[in-house]
């Protein structure tokens, strides 16, 4: 067989699933910096030139075995990122392993490899649909691409293998690949852990929300100036100024601190709720002004709906949410990705297109060892549980030390108590400022400081000239829309493995039904760690509990 009939052959079953990468390779210049030697088993070796020196990417000997040896290094599966391709003989055996969901392997100079191409037989590899090749790609092009393609809790555990020899000849831009996939890890992993406590309950109070949100009808005017309160220690200082401000500014509570303000005899003119958890219904407890809109997530817990007649819904980054979103009544829409209420509510404020935005009880972290202003609902909690010998005191330093890995620093002679989540949170907030139209002003208390761009507010922000905040007409009745939803799951076809091979078979609109069932899928896989359940019977059984929470399909 000649070189051409390799490259043809192996250019044909990679164009079966990545035509543009089998164009782009068909039409690159071979990289002088690559010849192909026969090792002593009669496999051929790419060998890297580097001036007068010659590093062999594989085995001379036997590129073969290594690779089975070093495979069995690694008797693991799930999403593997491989660092450096070579010839592929490191890659080979792990295609045997019906438990490996994705292979992607990352690479430069496309000269590289098509010299290996045109030299080697890598038909089997180049069909494999779990087989993606990144070459050439920025390290903004290699985050997309793990973000948008891997899911944890189908696909296992990310893990990446090196290489050595071929990261050797490319250091710099190897470095950097690692460097960006630890930091996409680390995204995906934050977003991942929400997923296993909330996926259910997600799900859950979406479909129940559903009715209600049906009749939401209120909308929510623009504004100019707005003020945003969330419930740390320093709020109860900053009572004063919130009321000096109140009259120019639409004042927007976040569900913590609301029974805060009713208790300074301060009404807010709207309040926002996110956590879908039943928790959420405590700061709710002492009341709630019926004639006071209250924004919820769709994935918010039911029973908030009956708080007043003034509701409007939003969608939010959940799987669910959007397609409801898509596919039967349009919300408007926050940023809940920071992770806590008052990065919502800064988004909703921006929405309502504020020029200026005020941050108040925005701490961030347990100054004084306190978690929460006076008035929120831990402390009538925590009263009902007080005895002579479990003291006030001793339980909110109890609640407290719950959190793992926390912190003590020192602000002049002041004691602050931070954890990692809520640095996460405050660096998140700080992040998003920057693409906000308007500007945020942190009133300090004894919190962290937070670190806002400079910015000059623009009064004729267009965002103030804009529609209303409010959900579109319903396409349908919610019972007819959940039918179809229900139907359509039940018709997807039989998740089998390969997952990647069988996802990417679908069509986009069984792609989309899957995806809304992802979160659902991390809080089973959590439930069944220790049974070893793979990704494809989880997806089954999560589509089995789906189906059933729906109900019998009625047309």
């Amino acid at each position: 067989m000649t070189d051409m009939n390799f490259l043809e052959r192996n250019l044909l079953a990679l164009s079966s699933h990545n035509t543009r990468l089998s164009f782009q390779i068909g039409t690159a210049k071979k990289s002088p910096g690559l010849e192909i030697v026969t090792s002593r088993s009669g496999h051929m070796v790419p060998v890297f030139i580097q001036g007068n020196r010659k590093l062999p990417l594989h085995s001379t000997f036997d590129p073969k075995r290594e690779g089975n040896r070093y495979a069995r290094m690694f008797p693991t599966g799930g999403f593997l990122v491989f660092l450096g391709f070579g010839a592929g003989y490191h890659i080979l055996p792990f295609l045997e392993r019906n438990y490996v969901s994705n292979i992607i392997v990352i690479d430069k100079d496309i000269g590289m490899f098509k010299t290996v191409l045109e030299a080697i037989d890598l038909r089997f590899l180049c069909l494999d649909r779990r087989v993606t090749f990144l070459i050439d790609y920025t390290t903004v092009q290699i985050q997309d691409y793990i973000l948008s393609n891997y899911f944890p809790a189908v696909c296992g555990d990310l893990q990446t293998l090196h290489l050595l020899s071929r990261l050797q000849t490319e250091e710099d831009y190897f470095t950097d690949v690692m460097t960006v996939i630890k930091q996409t890890i680390n995204t995906i992993s934050d977003d991942y852990t929400v997923q296993v406590h909330f996926g259910k309950k997600w799900f859950k109070n979406t479909i129940l929300n559903l009715p209600r949100a049906q009749l939401a009808t209120t909308a929510l005017p623009p504004v100019k100036k707005a003020i945003v309160t969330g419930a740390g220690p320093s709020l109860e200082t900053q009572i004063p100024m919130i009321r000096k401000e109140r009259s120019s500014s639409c004042l927007i509570a976040t569900d913590t601190s609301l029974p805060a303000l009713l208790t300074y005899d301060i009404k807010p003119d709207l309040v926002i709720s996110i956590d879908c958890q039943h928790i959420s219904y405590h700061h709710f407890l002492s009341g709630y002004p019926r004639d006071i809109p209250l924004v919820l997530d769709l994935a918010s817990p039911p029973g908030l709906t009956r708080l007043t007649e003034k509701l409007v819904f939003f969608t939010s980054g959940h799987p669910l949410s959007r397609y409801v979103n898509a596919n039967w009544r349009k919300f408007p829409f926050i940023d809940t990705s920071g992770g806590n209420v008052s990065h919502a509510a800064v988004s909703l404020a921006d929405s309502l297109g504020a020029h200026e935005i005020t941050l108040f009880g925005a701490d961030f972290s347990f100054p004084e060892g306190k978690s929460y202003s006076r008035g929120t609902y831990i402390y009538p909690y925590f009263r009902i549980k007080e005895f002579r010998n479990i003291p006030l005191e001793s339980q909110f330093f109890s609640f407290l030390l719950r959190n793992k890995n926390i912190e003590k620093e020192y602000d002049q002679d002041m004691i602050r108590y931070t954890t990692k989540p809520m640095i996460s949170y405050k660096e998140r907030l700080e992040s998003a400022a920057a693409s906000l139209s308007g500007r945020i002003i942190h009133s300090q208390g004894k919190g962290v400081p937070l670190n806002f761009p400079s910015k000059t507010p623009d009064r004729r922000n267009t965002k103030a000239f804009a529609s209303l905040f409010a959900a579109g007409s319903p396409k349908s009745d919610w019972r007819v829309f959940l039918d179809q939803y229900n139907r359509q799951l039940h018709n997807l076809p039989e998740p089998s493995e390969p997952f990647t091979s069988y996802f990417y078979e679908l069509e986009a609109r069984e792609r989309d039904l899957w995806t809304t069932l992802f979160p659902a899928v991390a809080t089973f896989r959590q439930e069944y760690v220790n049974d070893g359940i793979d990704g494809i019977k989880l997806l089954k059984q999560v589509k089995r509990w789906s189906t059933a929470l729906l109900g019998p399909v009625t047309t």
